[in-house]
């Protein structure tokens, strides 16, 4: 998983300026696990109240370019976006709508999936249905 207390060397390292504006949205990404661009700036502009909607869209395009986030999308549901971690599948609960993040090994999928098609696969986004945990309670 990102640690995110480490997230201005990940900028960095991908190029990027740690301004605040991108450790911001970082961590609030972060603490909510998947968030949608919305969601995000409503929570951010209690923290920041000149903060625009503009300046989110530019840093989270900035941020997917550089693979330091990454678009979920659910069918029935607005893009969401998490930070980039470990290979890991979603779990949309069935009960709430909540998403999970469920660790598995996609890359080893993928492997998979070429040699029994015989195509070019370059990423695996995987997402089930189920009952969350807390749900299960």
């Amino acid at each position: 998983m990102t640690n995110i207390d480490n997230i201005d060397d990940k900028l960095r390292e991908k190029g990027l300026r740690a301004t605040a504006q991108r450790l911001m949205i970082c961590r609030e990404i972060d603490k909510a696990g998947h968030i949608e661009i919305e969601s995000l700036y409503e929570s951010l502009k209690k923290q920041i109240p000149s903060l625009s909607i503009a300046t989110i869209y530019k840093n989270m395009h900035s941020l997917a370019e550089k693979e330091i986030i990454t678009e979920v999308n659910v069918s029935g549901k607005k893009t969401m976006y998490e930070l980039n971690i470990d290979p890991h599948i979603h779990l949309v609960c069935s009960e709430c709508g909540n998403i999970e993040d469920i660790p598995f090994d996609t890359i080893k999928l993928v492997s998979n999936i070429k040699e029994l098609s015989d195509r070019k696969i370059s990423e695996c986004k995987l997402t089930t249905v189920g009952i969350c945990s807390k749900c299960l309670g």
